[in-house]
């Protein structure tokens, strides 16, 4: 306990701010465009929040590992635009079934087989094209938000300076005062209007179509084990730490299993939020962050229609500039481990085309970006 830092509770609340800011952005056009009421969206957010952030505290004690459960944003799209054509009720049984599916696959070897037969570096190509769209949306909020957005990043490389030199504030710390200082300057936000209110979740039943599970199981299956965790289980490497693969997909289908109910999407390893838990390898228990984490994962679920109310008054450029400085460290090394071998090439194609937002069949990019960087490796780098 004596190596626990004030950096643990800025990293946990950082990737919390991260967590609820652009994913709950993608989340809401959703609903609004399918036309979801807010105590339907309120509920999904309390399975994705509060139930996911339950297990994760449970599984990362087990391991002393940073292992964080959240849900499929791949997926929340893929089921966003399936709305229009299955009704909730169907959707759930969907989510059903591929949780029986994932809670099948951890007690086989095929996870393992696939992992080991895909260069690390193709995964990491994956990961970086990822993280540079949120990068590259701080370089754009610099435009949209200069006095926000460039006040905080001057705030956050200054503070970086300075801890070369001198043990002072975390950078991405000050970089969270600084933004609410110049928010408290620019807006009249008047937080007393506000009132907590606890969530009323309920159940929703499920109704299993054979058309829907043909077309959307295998896709939902794919964002989870190659899209969302094999992000999640790269960055966990890339530190040193061994996770334990089959154990991850049980919680996975454990965890999507009682989610269902709540309408919410398939539960999955993080990845964007893994990487700002372990940005800086000079911190300590990444453990105690994820738990830290969790923890506000958890109030928000159970008062997540009182939070999205808040969570509305701040500007999206606020939380954009934190997770994009927040990720620069990790999209480096991803870099670094991506190009650093004789499957350079591979490793391109596959982030290329992550950062394309190619999409076919309803299976986004990164699926893409590892089939097309694998076959890349296999063929032209294969002696290598």
């Amino acid at each position: 306990m004596q190596n626990i830092s004030i950096n643990n509770f800025v990293d946990g609340f950082i990737a919390f701010l991260f967590a609820i800011s652009g994913p709950i952005a993608i989340m809401l056009s959703i609903t609004s465009n399918n036309n979801i009421d807010i105590d339907s969206v309120s509920v999904w957010l309390f399975g994705c929040f509060a139930l996911n952030g339950f297990l994760s505290i449970i599984v990362t004690i087990i391991f002393k590992q940073p292992l964080i459960f959240m849900w499929s944003i791949p997926g929340i799209i893929l089921i966003g635009f399936s709305l229009k054509t299955y009704s909730m009720n169907e959707i759930v049984g969907v989510y059903l079934v591929s949780s029986f599916l994932l809670l099948f696959l951890s007690f086989t070897n095929l996870i393992s087989f696939l992992k080991k037969n895909i260069p690390t570096e193709i995964v990491m190509g994956m990961v970086a094209g990822i993280f540079m769209s949120f990068c590259i949306s701080w370089i754009q909020s610099l435009q949209s938000a200069p006095l926000l957005s460039g006040g905080m990043t001057f705030i956050f490389f200054l503070f970086l300076v300075i801890s070369k030199k001198i043990k002072f504030l975390p950078p991405l710390l000050a970089c969270l005062i600084a933004g609410l200082m110049i928010i408290g300057y620019e807006t009249n936000i008047n937080f007393n209007n506000f009132k907590p209110e606890i969530v009323t979740p309920f159940v929703t039943l499920p109704e299993f179509n054979v058309n829907a599970i043909i077309e959307l199981t295998i896709p939902l299956i794919i964002t989870v084990i190659f899209i969302q965790n094999g992000q999640g289980l790269a960055l966990l490497e890339s530190r040193g730490y061994k996770p334990p693969i089959n154990q991850i997909t049980y919680a996975c289908g454990f965890g999507s299993f009682f989610n269902a109910y709540f309408g919410s999407v398939s539960t999955c390893l993080t990845g964007p939020v893994t990487g700002i838990i372990i940005n800086d390898p000079k911190v300590k228990n990444h453990h105690v962050s994820a738990i830290i984490f969790c923890l506000l994962c958890i109030i928000f679920g159970l008062y997540s229609p009182f939070v999205l109310d808040m969570l509305n008054q701040l500007p999206s450029e606020f939380i954009i500039t934190l997770g994009g400085l927040a990720l620069l460290t990790v999209l480096k090394q991803s870099f670094v481990d991506s190009f650093k071998s004789n499957r350079s090439l591979g490793a391109l194609i596959t982030f290329l085309v992550t950062l394309s937002e190619f999409s076919l069949f309803n299976i986004g990019a990164p699926f893409w970006g590892l089939i097309s960087g694998f076959l890349v490796t296999k063929l032209l780098e294969n002696n290598n």
